[in-house]
């Protein structure tokens, strides 16, 4: 087990040094950090050695520089260290330390003792080395970090290279942003979904060291940890740095899991403060309103519920996060809200005192916020139903259900960001209350199960759904499949071939048409 003089330097053991020449041969194994008392005994010393001048006996811009370039090429030294000169070094000295490969490494009047008693410890032993980059890990990452900023800001001074965390969809969370543009270059963002994550070294030469942040050690990564490698980072080294990485992990998977609790227990506050409210015939009592009023609840005045739902997911994404991120998404656009997570999705309501408002910019800032989570999110498809404005704390049950009702029509919609207000129209109320029937659901589920088990992956039930909504035209439906209308054509035929009933009949067409809108959707009864 050997260390170069490059590792040497890169760990900062002596301070204001400056490679002059030779730069080449910095990747030369180190056997030995030796003083040299005169320039003529160089070629007495054993090979692999670096040899440690003092100002007295060499400053690098003196023709004897030249001369100890040559005995130290000739007996296979590693590299000379010598008083930085006060002028530059010679072109021709610099020429021939360079054609050697012999590093000439110029330092502050430090005494060759301080030199070596500085890199002898990791030349004669270099898993010390690998030691102290541990043990500064351990020391740091003793207890979690605050936050994501603390994680990368205190590793990146640990390894004395930029680091960034980011999540399991690749996307920037804290750190260097430099780094997270060299992942992307270099790594392809499905590696970091394998559910079963390994820590991982990308791009040329192993520029960059990746570990995953594992709240369960058997499930996929939450977050990913992003390294420069540390050019000191090799041979007997690489292995200390990359334990230093996942110490790192580790403990801001402990933190990373410490939140994940301390949010599960205020959304279970939430939930079971809300279902109270609701299950009360009469007004709440007073404990139950001095608990609201702590969350920030009000319970009186006129109340509009919002029920936000994941119709689609990707399947590395926690939706204890996710509604986080909602929260944070609907204050940018202007709805202060602090969501309920419930089994279909997340409940909030706006509170006014006025008699009547129009629900317009609430339905356009909400449209906004879901396709701003969307877009964070390849994969994912959310949708919300609005109530109406009811009164009082009983109020807020009637326009929950309410909004749940309009959440479900907006999930048949099959589209991103889609918005419903139950008071959208009397046709549509309509249609959400057939929506809500189980036995019309399962109904519509035994007119299309043809079609189901000719097609488990639903390409066929998703093609005659979009071809009805585009009013049969099958190359406006072809475009929003991203196929072409000639394989549209032949996708309705087998269809018509499968289905037992005739398209071309009014009331037949209308009932297939409800059918495959509410295809694919989880229905929840309400509990």
């Amino acid at each position: 087990m050997t260390v170069t003089l490059a590792q040497l330097l890169d760990l900062d053991l002596i301070e204001h040094y400056e490679v002059l020449a030779g730069e080449t041969g910095l990747k030369r194994p180190v056997g030995a950090v030796v003083a040299g008392s005169a320039v003529h005994e160089i070629s007495e010393l054993a090979p692999r050695s670096v040899v440690v001048f003092g100002r007295e006996q060499l400053v690098l811009d003196d023709l004897a520089a030249d001369l100890a370039i040559r005995l130290a090429g000739s007996a296979g030294l590693s590299g000379i260290i010598a008083a930085r000169p006060h002028r530059p070094v010679p072109f021709a000295t610099r020429r021939l330390a360079d054609r050697l490969a012999l590093p000439l490494i110029g330092v502050e009047d430090s005494t060759p003792t301080g030199v070596i008693t500085a890199f002898d410890p990791y030349v004669s032993a270099p898993e010390i080395a690998g030691l102290r980059v541990l043990g500064d890990a351990s020391r740091r990452f003793q207890r979690p970090p605050a936050d994501a900023n603390a994680l990368t800001s205190q590793l990146s001074a640990t390894l004395g290279e930029p680091v960034a965390l980011v999540d399991a969809e690749a996307r920037f969370v804290a750190g260097d942003p430099e780094v997270h543009a060299l992942l992307g270059r270099c790594a392809d963002p499905a590696l970091l979904a394998d559910s079963r994550p390994v820590a991982l070294t990308v791009g040329a030469d192993g520029e960059l060291m990746l570990h995953p942040v594992q709240v369960v050690t058997t499930g996929p990564a939450v977050y990913w940890i992003a390294v420069r490698r540390p050019r000191f980072a090799a041979g007997v080294l690489l292995e200390p740095v990359r334990r230093a990485i996942a110490i790192a992990a580790l403990s801001f998977a402990v933190h990373v899991a410490g939140e994940a609790v301390r949010d599960e227990r205020e959304h279970r506050r939430r939930s079971l403060l809300l279902s109270e409210i609701l299950e009360q015939p009469g007004e709440p009592g007073r404990r139950t309103v001095e608990r609201a009023t702590a969350l920030g609840w009000r319970l009186a005045g006129r109340h509009t519920a919002v029920q936000v739902q994941a119709a689609a997911a990707p399947s590395a994404l926690r939706m204890s996060a996710l509604g986080t991120e909602l929260e944070a998404q609907l204050a940018e656009h202007g709805v202060a809200a602090r969501l309920v997570e419930r089994a279909e999705g997340w409940l909030f309501w706006l509170t006014s005192d006025a008699q009547a408002e129009d629900p317009g910019p609430l339905l356009d800032r909400l449209a906004r916020t879901l396709a701003a989570v969307e877009a964070e999110h390849p994969g994912l498809r959310l949708c919300a139903g609005v109530g109406r404005a009811h009164t009082g704390a009983a109020g807020i049950g009637r326009s929950a259900e309410q909004a749940r009702r309009a959440a479900l029509l907006a999930h048949t919609a099959h589209r991103r960001a889609v918005v419903e207000h139950i008071d959208a129209g009397n046709a549509r109320k309509l249609i959400a209350g057939w929506y809500g029937s189980a036995p019309l659901r399962g109904a519509a589920a035994d007119l299309l199960a043809p079609l189901e088990e000719a097609d488990p992956s639903g390409g066929l039930v998703r093609t005659l759904r979009c071809y009805l909504d585009f009013q049969s035209s099958a190359k406006a439906a072809g475009e929003a499949l991203g196929v072409h209308r000639n394989t549209v054509m032949q996708r309705m035929e087998r269809i018509a071939e499968l289905l037992p009933v005739d398209l071309g009949d009014p009331d037949d067409r209308l009932a297939v048409h409800l059918a495959t809108r509410a295809a694919g959707v989880d229905w929840d009864e309400p509990g």
